[in-house]
């Protein structure tokens, strides 16, 4: 009786014991998935300003080309008017 109430008792504590373990497993997934959540919206976020920023600097490229195309143009015109005088 006595030999079976000890082995009661170390069966109780070890599932215990593993119940904790598990529990402790399931914080460690839990905590494993949420910063890797952080991590991927941190670089979507990242990327996206990435690219916003490559798009400002297209825009701003081809701002200055038309802007220099006009000059040139400009320049020309005056050429062939001071010409026709």
């Amino acid at each position: 009786m006595l030999l079976a109430s000890l082995c009661k008792q170390i069966q109780d504590q070890l599932t215990e014991e593993q119940r904790m373990e598990e529990g402790r497993r399931m914080f460690q997934i839990f905590a494993a998935k949420m910063f890797e959540q952080r991590v991927l919206a941190a670089y979507r976020e990242k990327v996206a300003f990435e690219r916003q920023q490559r798009l400002f600097e297209e825009l701003e490229e081809e701002q200055r080309s038309l802007a220099e195309r006009e000059a040139n143009k400009a320049k020309k015109n005056e050429k062939k008017r001071l010409q026709k005088k």
